[in-house]
This record gives structure tokens, C-alpha cells and sequence, in this order.
């Protein structure tokens, strides 16, 4: 993948340069499904940590381990909203490019415009394509009239 940057910045530099939508929407797809999968971690490190809470408390374990537990439980519990936030400022990210991005024939009809679509859908944010051809100033004009 470096050759293949170096080889198009040696034959064009300018080339190399130029945005490339359909790159930037497969990055904004793994940020997602990044913050999917660190939402997760950090939910199931949660009771995890409640686990070991209530086994330390249970078998009546030393103060100063109890306090070191509750501080990692209390520490998750931070992050869980934090990782929620960030999470979902990636969807919107995604959903604003899509917007912005979705009638670029490099990312039009692309399986990776598919995924990206099906994930916005599965975090229940629907993705509408904008209609193609848009009247100039929104003004409709009826059969037969001169225009």
C-alpha cells in the first residue's frame, strides 16, 4: 500500500494529493465499528468489575483491595459514556459524509456506500439519498410553460 502512494506521488505529485471520498468513507466506516466494539468493552468490563466488587466484598477481603476495585469500577463507569459520545459523533460523521459525498461516482454505488448505509440503519439513523436532479431554485414549472 506505501509503494503504491510512493509510486503516484513519484508519477504525479499532485495526484497524490487529491482527496480520495471513497478512502475517507472506508476510514469513517472502521472509526464506527471501532467505537462499536470499544462500547462493548467497556459495558462487559463493567460487570466485570462488579463481578470482582461483590466477590471481594463477599469473601470480606482487605479495605485497601476493595477500594482498588471500586476505583476500576468507578473508572468503567466513566468511560461508558465518554465511549457513547464518541461514538456517536462517528455516526454523524459518517451520516454528514455520506450527505455530503453520497453522489461522488467514486463512492456511489459502491458495496463500501452499502456498508455504510447498512450501518447507519442498524444505529437507527436512516440515510436517504438526495434526489438527483433538483430543480434549479426549487421552482417547479408546469407543462407548457415558457420559461
Amino acid at each position: 500500500m506505501f509503494a503504491c502512494y510512493v509510486l503516484r506521488l513519484l508519477i504525479s505529485p499532485e495526484a497524490a494529493l487529491l482527496p480520495n471520498p471513497l478512502k475517507d468513507l472506508k476510514v469513517k466506516i472502521s472509526v464506527v465499528v471501532r467505537m462499536d466494539k470499544e462500547v462493548a468493552f467497556y459495558q462487559q468490563e463493567a460487570v466485570e468489575n462488579e463481578a470482582i466488587v461483590k466477590k471481594l466484598e463477599d469473601a470480606g477481603k482487605d479495605a485497601y483491595d476493595m477500594k482498588q476495585a471500586k476505583e476500576c469500577l468507578q473508572e468503567s463507569y466513566m468511560m461508558i459514556p465518554d465511549s457513547k459520545n464518541r461514538h456517536q459523533k462517528a455516526l454523524e460523521d459518517l451520516h454528514g459524509f455520506l450527505d455530503e459525498n453520497a453522489s461522488d461516482p467514486s463512492v456511489a454505488g459502491t458495496p463500501t456506500m452499502g456498508e455504510a448505509i447498512a450501518l447507519l440503519q442498524e444505529h437507527g439513523m436512516p440515510f436517504e439519498s438526495a434526489p438527483e436532479a433538483e430543480v434549479a431554485g426549487g421552482e417547479e414549472f408546469a407543462e407548457g410553460e415558457i420559461f
